[in-house]
This record gives structure tokens, C-alpha cells and sequence, in this order.
């Protein structure tokens, strides 16, 4: 039986997946991707990712680019809260880890791609999220862990059937909790946050090793991030039909 709640929010947000980017979104992300790219001629290009990430952005507060409907807007909005909770969550503990004794950080200069990294990761979850619901989304990010898996697999193995049938096992995981995510939501999430927890712990993130512990924090956000946050979503995902 669907409820009222549940009947508003399909008349209101129904059928969301089929819907296209806007042009200025293609735009953007075109911009993003060309500045990561010619970071390998000078880094100075990463401004150039920058103005495609937060200029669509800046052109909508001013009122000078409307290519979202009410749904979009409050979803972009409720993703930049998220975005600055825990980015300012990062800083605080930052501030008190360095301020309280004798630390000094290894590679310093890696703060700012930190909280770049924890800005865009949190604002592009939460925004998957509300567009696709908890379920499509853990499962599409779950998937997309599972092929990338099987890529770097192929790629690193090729010469080796046997090897590379090996080290594609760990993605199986991957995979199994995408189609679990749609039936057992919330098992699925709990499994996803043990998962993501002991990978944590597994890899020592919070340690100075490989780089030290802001280079760590930054692969941390990228590799263990979205499992937690896809977890948590399933765990608080309402008994909806999938």
C-alpha cells in the first residue's frame, strides 16, 4: 500500500533517472576533466577544473543561469550543507591534531587537495543520492566499484588468465551488495560500513605511512568514502518498494 508521503514524493520527483544533464552541466564537466588532464603539462591547470566546478554554480546564485527546476536546486543546496558538515568537521579536527603538541604534518601542501577532495566527494554522494534515491544510487556506485575493479584487473593481468582471474575475485563482493543493496537494503548497508570500516583499518589510513597521513586521508575519502556513506544511506533508507 503506498502511503501519502510516498505518493507525493512520486508525483513530485517521479522518473528523475531519465532525465539529461543540462548543457551547462555537460559543459562544466567537460572543463573539470580537461583541467585534471593538462595538470600533466602544469598544475597552474587545475584552476581550470575549479572554474568548471563552482562556475555553473556561481552563474545560478546570480541568477544568470536557470537550467534547474525546484527538486534540483534544493538537492544542490542540501548537497552543499552535507558538503560543508563534514569539511568543516575535517578542519576542526585538523586544527586540534596540529595545535595540540610537537606534530608536524608530512606534505602539508596536500591540505588543500584534502578538503577539495572532501568537498567535491560529499557534495557529488549526497547529490546521487537525492536524485536517484538510496538504493539506485549505492547500487550504481557499487557496480562502478565492481567494474573498475575488473578494468585495473584486466589491465595489470592481461598476460597472466590465471592471475587475473585471482586478483578479479575481490570484486565479486562489489557486486553481490549491488543486487543486495535493491532487496535487503539495510543488511546490505551494514555490511557496507563493516566493509568500509576495516578497509580503514586494514590499509592503516589514519597512520604517517605512504606519504603521511594527509595523503592517506585523501585516498581514504576516495576508496573507503563511498562505501560508508552508500552504507549509511542504506541503513536509513526508508522501507520504500524498490
Amino acid at each position: 500500500m503506498i502511503t501519502p508521503r510516498q505518493e507525493i514524493i512520486a508525483k513530485t520527483f517521479g522518473n528523475r533517472l531519465g532525465r539529461r544533464p543540462s548543457r551547462a552541466t555537460l559543459i562544466a564537466a567537460a572543463v573539470v576533466i580537461g583541467g585534471f588532464l593538462l595538470t600533466g603539462v602544469s598544475w597552474w591547470f587545475i584552476a581550470l577544473s575549479g572554474l568548471g566546478a563552482v562556475g555553473p554554480g556561481i552563474l545560478r546564485e546570480l541568477g544568470w543561469l536557470r537550467d534547474k527546476d525546484e527538486f534540483a536546486r534544493r538537492a544542490a543546496q542540501r548537497a552543499g550543507y552535507h558538503a560543508f558538515l563534514v569539511t568543516a568537521l575535517a578542519g576542526f579536527v585538523i586544527a586540534g591534531y596540529t595545535r595540540s603538541g610537537q606534530r608536524h604534518l608530512k606534505n602539508p601542501e596536500e591540505l588543500a587537495t584534502l578538503f577539495l577532495a572532501l568537498l567535491w566527494f560529499t557534495w557529488l554522494l549526497s547529490s546521487l543520492l537525492a536524485f536517484w534515491g538510496a538504493r539506485k544510487a549505492s547500487q550504481r556506485i557499487l557496480l562502478g566499484f565492481g567494474i573498475c575493479w575488473l578494468l585495473f584487473c584486466m589491465a595489470d593481468s592481461w598476460r597472466h588468465p590465471l592471475g587475473m582471474l585471482i586478483h578479479c575475485v575481490p570484486a565479486l563482493p562489489f557486486f553481490l551488495l549491488a543486487w543486495m543493496s535493491r532487496r535487503w537494503p539495510r543488511v546490505a548497508g551494514a555490511l557496507l560500513i563493516l566493509a568500509g570500516a576495516g578497509m580503514y583499518v586494514f590499509f592503516r589510513f589514519w597512520t604517517d605511512e605512504r606519504g603521511g597521513i594527509i595523503t592517506q586521508t585523501v585516498t581514504a575519502v576516495l576508496l573507503v568514502g563511498p562505501l560508508l556513506g552508500s552504507g549509511l544511506a542504506l541503513v536509513r533508507a526508508d522501507a520504500e518498494a524498490p
